[in-house]
């Protein structure tokens, strides 16, 4: 009785603490090809081993192979194998209906979903079988991640649905850490945990796991399909290719100028040219760019290029005309050549060009044939008092004339500025192709509503043209409804209208300093309310940096809505940034979006796009973000988060409109001194949306102080202190005014009189 007794409480201690194991990282990861083996090395190309898993993989689908047990850091040889194969690996159940001992026999890489190029990742669809007690365990197919984060994480998480005999239901989390990768025995081994949780049980356990993917099994085992009932259809594995291909390819460019430079407004051809030599036919070749993105845009991704047969050559063209005003710099483009089942070149050619801009000046003379396009206005009201008044009919005429030597094409109209007024004409008018000489209108006719406020309004008109010869000044038309003359003016920085983007000031460029702006409005759970103006703010945000801060485009990533998932702010704060900073660096991260606290009140998260308050494993602390820009080389470290926690009780996400966030400042990374925050609001407070201005209320103070408006001294300079006086005295007024409650922006740590923000101002009146 005793002994019942005492194992009645022991073994369920025992299995609590097996339900906690966790994977041991390996301190490094042995990589074996070609008969030989090495240590992988942080400078190593992980995209190699991407693709050489993905391989072997994508070689292997829907077979199922058997899992080996065995002592840390052994790999088992082949005539080893039949000792081991009843062995599987083990783990610790507790109730369910009973305790017992499970077991994963084997797994199967049913199905490759996708290849994450840029955050080195695999997305598979995998399956297990096993058995608990000797009896089957049903365990349904799962999406895995096979990551490759660094030279010593290689990874394979996954979680699975499984059930014994129905009543034992529950989730099992897998997690394996590989710290041997032997390509030519086709071998993965390293140390593996698993966790268990159901509705009456908890378990789990870890060791150190092989897969042989040169074993597979002939059949599934008779128990799974006594729990499965009928095996699911299996996809016919594809024909062996018993003469495969072999695929070389080179690649030539070639400029207008021929000078070896790509200047904005020249015609640009890349020629990339594929052959196979081997002795059977390549399938679904394809030629891919990777590379600067603010190229490659002008260029396209990928050319199809079909089957090629052997000794035959085939060409992928790459044809864009340039636009004049193109970032200068030197630019790299990748070129891969994909194979459809998998016989791929592993190389790739590296493309090294320098771009240089092709600004027109009136200082220089233009030889070469372009378009130059002029354009003129004509703002009408019916009754010709030039106020627009509510419920009145109003016209605008837009010429646009062609004094170049050549066709300008696919020309375009485009209005930005008072909603009123854009909502009532609409935002763009496309007249079409224009020759030489020749003039075209573009007519915008409309009513006003019958209410409308009375107050001043620009209406701002920008010409576009196909190939980038868009005219480079905008005009603004300032305009009152009920008060003010219509009158042409050249473009005013106006004191409210912040989406009127500031231009760029002249020589001031920092090409080390870097940006990281996040805007998520709509989220994947329905029941996350949406903030109207998130993405918004990101983007003009993202301008002002530009502009203002003097930070190169390909400097400055925007993640927005769908493209702002954990695992991509994860990928830029942790890897994107840490590879790009220096020590003479300045690192900028805006958020604007919706956060959330844990139970207790003691963390704070961001909420991703894909986030669900209610499970933290998918909220991104702020405590992470922290540590991470920590750990950065950088000089300066500036944060700016349009976000609070407003303490609904425990709720992690409140109304409507509001941005929940609580701030973190004991954070370790804050003391260092190099990071400085700066929030919407403290962390007992709604940071609110300003409908009026179509932006959060701290974002709209944030930009009209980094235009100017925070400039306290006047002598040309808004810097971070300043900026901080600013937005904190005119959001805790205009919270007041506008919502009837306190927001008060929080500089951490508090240090107002801070210059570690400096931003030239072009004051334009």
């Amino acid at each position: 009785m005793k002994k019942i007794l005492c194992l009645t409480v022991i073994l369920p201690l025992f299995w609590l603490l097996a339900g906690c194991a966790t994977a041991v990282k390996p301190s490094a990861v042995k990589l074996c090809a070609q008969n030989s083996c090495d240590t992988i090395k942080e400078e190593s190309p992980r995209q190699e081993l991407l693709v050489k898993l993905y391989n072997l993989i994508k070689k292997n689908l829907n077979k199922s192979f058997p899992l080996y047990e065995v002592e840390p850091g052994k790999v088992i040889e082949a005539k080893e194998r039949q000792s081991y194969l009843d062995k599987g690996f083990s783990f610790y159940v507790q109730g369910g209906p009973m305790p017992g001992t499970g077991t994963a026999k084997s797994i199967t890489f049913n199905d490759i979903l996708y290849v994450d190029r840029e955050n080195m990742e695999i997305k598979l669809k995998i399956s297990y079988v096993g058995t608990w007690n000797l009896m089957p365990l049903l365990v349904l197919p799962a999406e895995a991640i096979l990551s490759i984060k660094s030279a010593t994480e290689v990874s394979l998480e996954s979680d699975h649905l499984s059930s014994w005999m129905v009543v034992g239901t529950g989730m099992w989390h897998f997690k394996w850490f590989f710290d041997y990768i032997d390509f030519d025995r086709m071998i993965l081994a390293g140390s593996c945990a698993t966790r268990y949780v159901g509705p009456l049980s908890l378990g789990g356990g870890k060791g150190y796991v092989q897969i042989s993917l040169g074993d597979a099994l002939p059949d599934l085992p008779e128990m799974t399909a006594a729990a499965q009932g009928a095996p699911p259809e299996k996809k016919p594995d594809s024909p062996a290719v018993a003469s495969p291909p072999l695929l070389v390819f080179k690649t030539a460019v070639e400029d207008g100028s021929k000078d070896g430079i790509f200047d904005g407004g020249e015609q640009v051809t890349m020629r990339v040219d594929v052959e196979n030599r081997g002795t059977g036919p390549a399938g679904n070749v394809e030629v891919q760019l990777t590379g600067d993105e603010n190229l490659l845009r002008f260029f396209g991704n990928r050319r199809s290029i079909g089957d090629i047969q052997p000794g035959e050559k085939r060409m992928a063209e790459f044809k864009a005309v340039l636009p004049m005003e193109i970032e200068a710099g030197a630019k790299e483009i990748h070129v891969r050549v994909r194979e459809g089942r998998g016989y791929s070149p592993e190389e790739m050619n590296v493309l090294k060009v320098a771009v240089r801009s092709g600004t027109v000046r009136e200082s220089v003379e233009v030889i070469s044939a372009v378009p130059k396009l002029v354009f003129n206005t004509q703002l009408r009201d019916q009754n010709g008092n030039s106020i627009l008044d509510g419920g009145e009919e109003i016209s605008l005429r837009i010429e646009v004339e062609n004094k170049g030597e050549a066709k300008a094409e696919k020309v375009e109209v485009l209005l930005t500025g008072h909603p009123v007024l854009t909502r009532a004409f609409g935002n763009s008018r496309a007249i079409g192709d224009i020759q030489v000489g020749e003039k075209k209108a573009a007519l915008f006719k409309a009513t006003l509503p019958a209410q409308i406020p009375s107050e001043p309004a620009n209406l701002r008109i920008e010409i576009r043209e196909g190939r980038g010869f868009a005219p480079p000044e905008r005009k603004v038309l300032q305009v009152a409804m009920r008060a003010v003359e219509v009158r042409e003016v050249v473009e005013v920085l106006s004191d409210i209208d912040v989406d009127d983007i500031p231009p760029r000031i002249k020589g001031y460029q920092k090409q080390e300093d870097f940006a990281l702006i996040v805007g998520i409005g709509k989220y994947r759970e329905k029941m996350i309310p949406e903030i109207k103006y998130a993405v918004r703010d990101a983007e003009v945000v993202a301008k002002y940096f530009e502009h203002l801060a003097g930070i190169s485009p390909g400097n400055i990533k925007i993640l927005t809505d769908d493209k702002a998932t954990k695992s991509d702010i994860e990928s830029h704060l942790e890897d994107w940034l840490q590879k790009r900073a220096t020590k003479n660096s300045t690192v900028f991260v805006y958020y604007a979006g919706h956060g959330a606290p844990d139970h207790l009140g003691k963390e704070a998260y961001i909420v991703p796009f894909e986030g669900h308050p209610d499970f933290p494993s998918k909220l991104y602390p702020l405590t992470r973000m922290y540590e991470a820009l920590g750990r950065l080389p950088a000089k300066e470290v500036v944060v700016m988060l349009d976000s609070c926690f407003s303490g609904a009780k425990g709720r992690s996400v409140t109304s409507e409109g509001a941005r929940p966030l609580v701030m973190s400042p004991g954070a370790p990374a804050l003391a260092v001194g190099r990071i400085t925050v700066m929030a919407g609001s403290t962390g007992s407070q709604i940071s609110s949306d300003y409908d009026k201005m179509r932006h959060g209320l701290f974002t709209y103070y944030l930009l009209r102080g980094m235009r100017g408006e925070a400039d306290r001294d006047k002598k040309g300079t808004v810097e971070l202190g300043g900026l901080f006086d600013y937005v904190k005295a005119n959001v805790a007024e205009r919270a007041v005014v506008e919502f009837n409650r306190e927001q008060t922006p929080v500089l951490l740590p508090a240090d107002p009189k801070s210059d570690k923000l400096r931003i030239p101002v072009t004051k334009t009146h």
